[in-house]
């Protein structure tokens, strides 16, 4: 099912936001232009990703520092606590049409 979530103008380059679309959260960022989406909260801490940092591609966990790769949501770095249980997260395609950002959930 494809969803229109954000409008291109409301997420400039290097930031990102989350949004809430048929019970999930998304991830959705802008690098450089490009947009991508993927589950929003970290599968280790729970935490926010859009409270995280947006580095490139790289979005990192603010609460035990995780990294993964916006573009296909692969654990690129586990956390940093002892017990650092962390699993890839779902990546969702993405479309412009005109100013609309489309996730196809």
């Amino acid at each position: 099912m494809k969803m229109i979530v954000r409008l291109t103008s409301e997420l400039p380059p290097g930031k990102m936001t989350t949004v809430d679309v048929l019970g999930r959260t998304l991830l959705v960022a802008n690098v450089d232009g490009a947009f991508f989406a993927m589950d929003g909260i970290c599968s280790h801490g729970f935490a926010d990703l859009s409270r995280g940092r947006l580095d490139g591609f790289m979005v990192e966990c603010p609460r035990h520092f995780a990294r993964y790769d916006v573009r296909d949501g692969k654990l690129v770095r586990r956390p940093v606590d002892a017990e650092g249980h962390a699993f890839d997260l779902r990546s969702y395609p993405v479309t412009v049409d005109k100013d609309r950002i489309i996730v196809d959930i």
